[in-house]
């Protein structure tokens, strides 16, 4: 019995689902997720930036800041 399970043949190896030899699909991932992660990094600042943006931003010209009433403390 152990005989017959042995004896029995082998399939033949199949190729790999990811024949990549030279590594161009491996570059290609790579760059797309740095490209994807910039992205989310700049998505995050950009939405922090207006989230913490000042309110009441600093006078441009010096009649605002003469028109403008003290600030508490």
């Amino acid at each position: 019995m152990i005989n017959d399970l042995g004896s029995l043949p082998k399939p033949a190896a199949s190729p790999p689902v990811f024949d990549d030899p030279h590594g161009h699909r491996r570059r290609i991932v790579t760059v797309a997720g740095v490209v994807v992660g910039l992205l989310c990094l700049c998505v995050l600042a950009i939405g922090g930036s207006v989230l913490y943006a000042d309110p009441q931003p600093p006078a441009t010209h010096p009649a605002e800041a003469v028109e403008a009433p003290p600030l508490p403390r």
